[in-house]
């Protein structure tokens, strides 16, 4: 899939297993409308500083999803700043880069709507969308955000997409067995190559 700078969609989210879930479809949404996801997760390097290649994926995409609706804190009392951190590095970006940077274009999700103010005002004025913790309002979400932010016409509609993606999922259990794979363990790669796969051969 040969993408450049206007096709890059940035993901920037927790990637545990609870958000699992809602990482698989904003991925596959991503994909549905056209363009392609990237995250840290696509490349699995020892050598390269995990800092240095996040800032190399926002400095080559347009386009930014942050999900910063995972500010609980963990066993230990201490709450998860990696995805409002990478927000900053974004908004950093668009504001210091080059013209190219200047054109980029985020969308900033949370469970729900305004929470972020409790925790992280310098943000206040930002219009954040809230997907309630539900994968296909998020959906809905990622591709209106898309279709408005890039002017692409031929973007399907969001009950089509939400429609999809369940035929999708619901063929992951034999697509993963099919290819060897682990479905409770995939990859953030095998789970985008297996979504590339049934768009282009047009299995959904």
């Amino acid at each position: 899939m040969s993408v450049s700078y206007n096709g890059f969609v940035f993901i920037n989210c927790p990637f545990d297993e609870e958000f699992k879930d809602m990482l698989y479809a904003i991925v596959f949404t991503v994909y549905r409308c056209g363009f392609k996801p990237r995250s840290a997760l696509e490349e699995d390097n020892a050598l390269n500083n995990r800092l240095a290649k996040i800032e190399k994926l926002i400095e080559e995409s347009r386009f930014g999803i942050h999900d910063i609706s995972r500010t609980e804190t963990n066993n230990i009392a201490l709450p998860r700043f990696n995805m409002p951190f990478e927000l900053g590095i974004f908004f950093g970006a668009k504001k210091f880069g080059d013209q190219e940077q200047k054109n980029k274009v985020a969308l900033v999700l949370e469970r729900e709507k305004y929470l972020y103010q409790q925790y992280i005002s310098d943000l206040n004025g930002i219009d954040t969308k809230a997907h309630g913790g539900n994968p296909e309002k998020a959906i809905k979400i990622v591709r209106d955000w898309l279709r408005v932010s890039s002017g692409e016409k031929g973007i399907d509609g969001h009950i089509k997409i939400v429609k999809d993606y369940r035929e999708f999922r619901q063929k992951m259990p034999g697509i993963t067995t099919d290819s060897g794979l682990d479905i409770n363990e995939l990859t953030f790669t095998d789970y985008c190559l297996m979504v590339e796969e049934a768009l282009s051969i047009n299995m959904l």
